[in-house]
């Protein structure tokens, strides 16, 4: 009864690798935002094409640093990021 439920894994404070992941999280956010626009804007079937390619290529790579965010711990910090939900 007197154990304590521990819901998220403390920071640490100095924990730059988790501070690395937000950047290039919130970084890949931005590019994934910009290929979208690129890809509203685009006439040519190729450039449509080649821009699908890059946002697919973007989403996996958000992917990848979401789930490794979510890994040290930072699952709470990851919902800060702005247009996102975890």
């Amino acid at each position: 009864m007197g154990e304590k439920l521990v819901l998220f894994k403390k920071r640490e404070p100095n924990d730059t690798e988790l501070d690395d992941l937000l950047r290039s999280l919130s970084h890949t956010q931005r590019e994934i935002e910009q290929a979208y626009n690129r890809f509203n804007f685009a006439s040519d079937p190729d450039l449509v094409e080649s821009y699908v390619y890059e946002i697919s290529s973007l989403q996996c790579r958000y992917n990848y640093l979401l789930r490794r965010v979510k890994e040290r711990g930072g699952s709470a910090a990851a919902r800060t990021l702005p247009g996102r939900e975890v």
